[in-house]
C-alpha cells in the first residue's frame, strides 16, 4: 500500500521484515507523540528554549525512523537550532549573571558556530517565537496525519 507521508523501509530493514517488531515500533512512536506535542506546547508557553531544543532533538530520530525525513532532518533540526539561538538571545538580553549561565552561553555559541555562515544568518533572522510556533504547529499537524497512516499499517497487518 502507498502512503503519502510515511516510508517504513528503514523500519522494515531494521526489523528484518518482522511485522510484529515493526508494529511494536510504530506503537512506541504513536505513544511518544503526545509527550512531544505537550512538551512543545508547554515549553513554547514558558519560552523554555532549551526544553524546545531537547524535545526537537529527541523527536528527530523517532520521526526519521518513520520515513519523515523533511520533518526530522529539516523542520525539527531547524527548530532545535532556532531554540538554541533564542536561548542565546535571551541570555544576551537579561545578562549573564552566573557561572552556569556563562558556561551554557559558551556551549550554545560554540555548538552553533560550527554551522555554515549562511545557515547561521538564517537562524539569527528566524530565531523568534513566530517561526518557532510555526514549526511546532507543523509538527503537530504532520504527526496527526502520520498517525492516521500508521494506524492503517497496524490495522492491515
Amino acid at each position: 500500500m502507498e502512503y503519502n507521508l510515511i516510508n517504513l523501509s528503514y523500519l522494515e530493514e531494521v526489523a528484518d521484515g518482522d511485522t510484529e517488531l515493526i508494529k511494536e515500533l510504530i506503537n512506541i512512536f504513536i505513544d511518544q507523540l503526545p509527550e512531544f506535542i505537550d512538551g512543545f506546547d508547554e515549553a513554547v508557553q514558558e519560552s523554555d528554549w532549551l526544553k524546545i531544543a531537547a524535545i526537537a532533538h529527541k523527536a528527530k530520530s523517532s520521526v526519521v525512523s518513520m520515513g519523515l525525513n523533511e520533518l526530522g532532518n529539516v523542520d525539527l533540526k531547524n527548530l532545535e537550532l532556532l531554540a538554541k539561538q533564542s536561548r542565546i538571545n535571551q541570555l544576551n538580553e537579561v545578562g549573564i549573571s552566573t557561572d552556569s549561565e556563562k558556561t551554557e552561553f559558551e556551549a550554545l555559541s560554540k555548538g552553533l558556530s560550527e554551522y555554515p555562515e549562511k545557515r547561521m544568518e538564517w537562524i539569527k533572522v528566524n530565531s523568534n517565537i513566530g517561526t518557532i510556533k510555526e514549526l511546532v504547529n507543523k509538527f503537530g499537524k504532520v504527526t496527526e496525519e502520520v498517525t492516521v497512516e500508521l494506524n492503517q499499517v497496524l490495522c492491515k497487518s
